[in-house]
């Protein structure tokens, strides 16, 4: 579904239910809040179910690092990280590469990780800690070579388009930005945007939609 089709989509029953219509731009912000609940929703339960983590896919991030002499891993700004998922080092023994986990504490546990002989703290069983948003702090300090997994922010819709006379608007695809879910997460983004309005809808009052436009598609009135 095209984000035009998702803004009108949006609009019919905003308009069904008010008796108004919003505005694009309008529109695209109500989706945008939408899509943000949903994934709030879906990453509570991440790693509970395989259809929330394929959900949640088109949002996962693996990235490689390699840290200064302090051991803090920074996530760049522009990979628009949201939620951390995993840490792991991977360092070299006998030609052979070896991945450790990285334990991430609280800040009333470092004291005790670290001063631990049962449990040691070392290079090849490092802990972690964040300290800072996109952050984290490895120790005992040193170079580390590793990979951390995320999920990042869905990249916020832009529907791009041009009007003709004042009133026709021509919607523009090459310029627009497609909202980045699978087509079946769709419908949860547009009743999530919904519930920000305060309509709230069912699953099965969005098939009152498909009605209409194959209803339209038959009597070739489809103008989408």
């Amino acid at each position: 579904m095209t984000i035009q089709e998702v803004v009108d989509y949006l609009n019919f029953y905003i308009n069904k239910k008010t008796g108004a219509f919003l505005t694009v731009s309008e529109c695209i912000e109500v989706l945008d809040r939408g899509q943000l609940a949903l994934y709030s929703d879906l990453k509570a339960r991440y790693a509970t179910s395989q259809y929330v983590k394929d959900a949640l896919s088109p949002f996962r991030i693996s990235y490689n690092f390699t840290t200064a002499i302090s051991g803090n891993v920074i996530v760049p700004s522009n990979l628009n990280y949201l939620d951390l998922l995993d840490i792991q080092v991977f360092f070299q023994v006998s030609n052979r590469t070896v991945y450790a986990p990285v334990k991430l504490i609280n800040e009333d546990e470092r004291a005790e990780r670290l001063n631990s002989q049962r449990d040691p703290v070392t290079a090849t069983n490092p802990i972690g800690e964040q300290i800072a948003e996109r952050t984290f702090r490895l120790y005992p300090a040193g170079v580390y070579n590793g990979n951390v997994t995320f999920l990042r922010r869905p990249v916020k819709p832009v529907m791009a388009y041009t009007v003709i006379s004042g009133r026709v608007i021509v919607y523009d695809s090459a310029n627009s930005t497609q909202l980045e879910w699978r087509e079946s997460e769709i419908n949860s983004v547009v009743l999530k945007a919904l519930q920000t309005l305060g309509i709230n809808l069912s699953a099965n009052d969005l098939a009152e939609w498909g009605n209409q436009k194959s209803q339209q598609n038959y009597m070739g009135e489809n103008r989408s």
